[in-house]
């Protein structure tokens, strides 16, 4: 069990126990995605369209104090659950109940579905990053360079490292997230919303067309347009164009049916900061 979720239930169970002035209550926990554009521009003012862009989120401390993290010594309101939240729908979607107590709240951590613990170093996968292949988001999504359409997938697991805050959430409100709420025993929902625009639009995708011939120090396959040679120095052994079989062809590999975003590349680390450090999401008290 993480060791903020074991802290929480028992600090909870002694808060019931004890006069604080508090009284335990339950808030109904809301997620949603925002309604995406048909195009997004990225760097370049290279345009995407988004066809998948699911997020493992939770779970979700809601704090007393107005720094997260090791200063969170107890959640004030928690949700030791996951889901996976559609970041291309705005629609609000149940994902469960914040268990706790009334007061205030001035900070919030949560993780996006890959959960450290403080008892060992490999973080624990829960359910809705399991459902992703083990990763806290998925994308899949086409980018139109050069007049080429060029689909693209990335797969990124969101989680802390030996050189990070073990056993603390990897995401947190920081000094210039305005975040401020009295919980009264009446709150009808929070609404946690993501913009998965926010995530995409510093992707650099112009590198995934190239316009190569062979030379003689160059590369044994390469790609000109959707058009894939095979080089002998500076003689072509073979040509053929991708497309003919609705192909694309990825510089250093040849004709491939999409190209996948790979770690440590510019469009991984991109992602990840953003998802990580970029535009947080919007929490809505109703």
């Amino acid at each position: 069990m993480n060791a903020y979720r074991l802290i929480g239930l028992l600090m909870i169970l002694l808060v019931g126990c004890a006069d604080t002035g508090q009284d335990r209550t339950t808030v109904p926990l809301y997620v949603a995605g925002t309604s995406l554009p048909a195009e997004i521009l990225t760097r370049g003012d290279v345009p995407i369209t988004i066809q998948r862009a699911d997020l493992a989120f939770g779970p979700l401390y809601l704090c007393a104090g107005a720094q997260a993290g090791h200063l969170c010594e107890t959640a004030r309101l928690e949700w030791i659950d996951t889901i996976v939240v559609d970041a291309s729908d705005d629609s609000p979607s149940y994902a469960g109940d914040l268990y706790g107590v009334t007061g205030q709240v001035q900070s919030w951590m949560y993780d996006l579905g890959i959960s450290s613990q403080l008892t060992q170093l490999d973080p624990f996968v829960l359910d809705a990053a399991e459902s992703l292949g083990g990763n806290s988001f998925l994308l899949e999504a086409t980018a139109t360079i050069d007049g080429i359409d060029i689909p693209f997938s990335a797969a990124i697991p969101i989680m802390q490292t030996e050189e990070t805050e073990l056993g603390v959430p990897v995401i947190r409100k920081s000094t210039s997230d305005n975040f401020l709420h009295e919980v009264t025993e009446n709150e009808s929902r929070l609404l946690v919303r993501f913009d998965a625009t926010a995530w995409v639009t510093d992707l650099d995708l112009r590198s995934l067309v190239a316009r190569e011939q062979c030379t003689a120090d160059g590369a044994d396959i390469v790609c000109d347009g959707t058009v894939e040679r095979t080089c002998d120095g500076e003689e072509e052994s073979a040509v053929r164009d991708c497309a003919d079989n609705g192909d694309i062809c990825q510089p250093g590999t040849g004709c491939v049916s999409k190209i996948v975003i790979e770690p440590d590349s510019q469009g991984y680390r991109s992602l990840r900061n953003s998802l990580v450090s970029g535009r947080r999401p919007t929490f809505t008290w109703d």
